[in-house]
């Protein structure tokens, strides 16, 4: 019989099953709760922080549209979509896994299954004997497909649950190697390599089930990129190979290796994709794929770049469904927030975001634009190109073929007269003049400058004819940001440093007394995809104009005399931040330094 959605079943003991996996427990239990007739409800309460008003207006909500109290709350951002996972296998006295290792799952587990089946339902098998099949489900509720998958496997199905985003990594991988074990392990000697011009782009990349190797080996790398959560691929050829990186958390990462014989097949393939002309080789071309990988939307940047043993090929992931993060969330301090939020709701003025490409200015910029926009508010932005879609905001892409530049779409959207205009960076005089003058006459522009630290970007206006009585006019802000790895919170190895060590970030034997430091275990986990690190989070620098800036801007433009006096007035800068990174445990030494090297060989000169 169906197990009913709402009936609670005893923990899977998995020691038996799982031969070949360990599973590893990775989150707190909670044996208080179980079976003592606890409803979901008070799961939520106790252990979610979810309140009893809020469980209480899901319920109306849930009264109309008969959707589970949990989707609800997610669906409200109320609660996570992981922590529901977590309630879920509480009340349902199941396992639950937040990390288990899917690159020891045998393929041969999914021979009777395709991807779309497991995409669609969010279930994927990963062990089994010879009567039972043991699963990692999202929706432990989702009975019915349950049955179907006791109906396709003939099998007894044990459950554990884990987070959405992880099972269809999982099956993402899994189904990956089932098909390069298919096929030999990819491209061999003896491939037919031909017929692959003329092709569409696959409607849905996981789905994409092209026989030709090369085809296939493409399909892999922009699949396992996607998995991995790349944000390039870079494919650089060289004279005996051409090598494939991935660059993760902003690190490149060489991940595979394609033989020399395939390199025209691979670089046409990719060329047919983006709409590029497969027959010109000896100038750059750019262009876009847009593809589908299960139930998201990806748009790929592609640009090529002839060098000497070929076209070398850089293919940037914009994951149009990530979602946009909360100007709350993003991770500046409390007090820094505060005043950023301060400027960013000005009348007028510019506020600038300054930092090396890959910085997240973009980002912190974006979420910025959201918190900000209101219903009467009118907003349009300039970008090249546009990389993150924003309801609610008119966004112009430039298109410098047909003459649509940053200034040129900038005189046509003055015309418009909206409240707030973001520009995607000011990389010209022209730009920079309508900006100042966009900001005089009564608007709030945002925009991006390329430099290392808030003083520096005075000396670029200035580098761009920007006088400094307009800077004092028009400026109200200056933020800089970095990203820094975070240290990977599963794996992490206690270590210590000597105070010469310390000393390199500028910390003192008083700040670090009684702190514990740690750096990034060799070769990693499971958890961090064996690099010992996972994620990024944001360092921040904040100059706000205030009085005593503008009369020392009227006086003299020199950065590195700006921004000693700045730091005299008690602004933190971007090393000061680092550290605190560093002295919580969010991130190791070495990352720390690296990020701040720049600002530290400022200091040296």
């Amino acid at each position: 019989m169906p197990t009913k959605p709402f009936e609670k079943e005893n923990i899977v003991n998995l020691d038996d099953i799982l031969s070949k996996i360990t599973l590893k427990k990775s989150v707190e239990e909670y044996p208080e709760l179980l079976n003592k007739n606890k409803t979901f409800e008070d799961i939520l309460i106790e252990k979610f922080r979810i309140t009893q008003k809020q469980i209480d207006e899901a319920l109306i909500e849930q009264a109309t549209n008969n959707i589970h109290i949990g989707d609800i709350l997610v669906e409200n951002d109320v609660l996570q979509e992981t922590d529901k996972a977590k309630a879920l296998a509480i009340f349902l006295n199941l396992e639950f896994q937040e990390h288990f290792p899917y690159n020891e799952i045998n393929p041969k587990i999914i021979r009777n299954l395709n991807i779309s089946f497991c995409l669609q339902h969010m279930i994927l098998p990963i062990a089994e004997d010879d009567l039972n099949v043991t699963v990692a489900v999202s929706n432990p509720l989702d009975t019915i497909s349950i049955d179907d998958l006791r109906v396709i496997l003939n099998k007894n199905i044990k459950r554990i649950v884990a987070p959405r985003d992880f099972i269809e990594g999982a099956i993402n991988n899994v189904f990956e190697r089932q098909e390069l074990a298919d096929q030999g392990k990819g491209l061999t000697a003896d491939d037919d390599i031909g017929g692959i011009e003329g092709l569409d782009v696959a409607h849905n990349l996981l789905q994409d089930n092209e026989e030709a190797p090369v085809r296939k080996e493409v399909t892999a790398i922009i699949r396992r990129s996607i998995t991995e959560k790349a944000s390039d691929i870079h494919i650089e050829p060289f004279e005996d190979r051409v090598s494939v990186r991935f660059r993760i958390d902003g690190r490149l990462r060489e991940v595979r290796v394609i033989p020399k014989k395939y390199q025209s097949s691979v670089t046409t393939r990719i060329k047919i994709l983006a709409k590029l002309n497969i027959a010109e080789s000896r100038l750059p071309q750019d262009g876009r794929i847009t593809l589908k990988v299960g139930t998201r939307e990806i748009d790929v940047r592609v640009s090529t770049l002839p060098i000497k043993f070929g076209e070398r090929i850089v293919l940037r992931i914009l994951d149009k469904s990530g979602g946009m993060p909360d100007l709350d969330d993003i991770g500046m301090p409390k007090m820094l927030l505060k005043n950023f939020k301060t400027i960013i709701n000005q009348k007028h003025g510019i506020v600038l975001v300054t930092g090396p490409t890959g910085s997240g200015k973009t980002t912190t910029l974006a979420s910025a634009l959201m918190s900000i926009n209101k219903p009467d508010v009118s907003i349009i932005t300039v970008e090249d190109p546009v990389e993150i879609q924003l309801p609610g905001v008119s966004q112009v892409e430039v298109n410098e073929k047909a003459g649509l530049t940053f200034a040129a779409a900038l005189r046509s959207i003055l015309r418009q007269n909206p409240n707030i205009i973001l520009i995607g960076e000011i990389r010209d005089s022209e730009t920079a003049q309508i900006a100042v003058q966009a900001s005089i006459t009564g608007h709030l522009v945002l925009s991006t400058l390329h430099t290392n630290d808030t003083a520096a970007s005075v000396t670029r206006l200035v580098d761009f004819g920007i006088e400094p009585f307009q800077i004092t006019t028009a400026v109200v802000g200056i933020l800089a940001v970095r990203l820094v790895r975070k240290v990977c919170q599963t794996c992490r190895v206690q270590t210590v440093h000597t105070a010469e060590e310390l000393g390199l970030l500028g910390l003192s034997a008083k700040q670090t007394e009684g702190k514990v430091f740690y750096k990034a275990k060799e070769n990693g986990c499971q958890a961090c995809k064996s690099s010992g690190y996972s994620g990024r989070i944001g360092i921040y620098e904040l100059l706000v104009f205030d009085e005593h800036i503008r009369n020392f801007v009227l006086k003299s433009s020199d950065g590195a005399s700006l921004k000693r006096m700045c730091v005299q007035r008690g602004m933190k800068t971007l090393r000061d931040s680092a550290q605190e990174r560093f002295l919580k445990g969010e991130t190791t030494l070495e990352e720390a330094l690296f990020a701040t090297q720049t600002e530290s060989d400022n200091e040296v000169l």
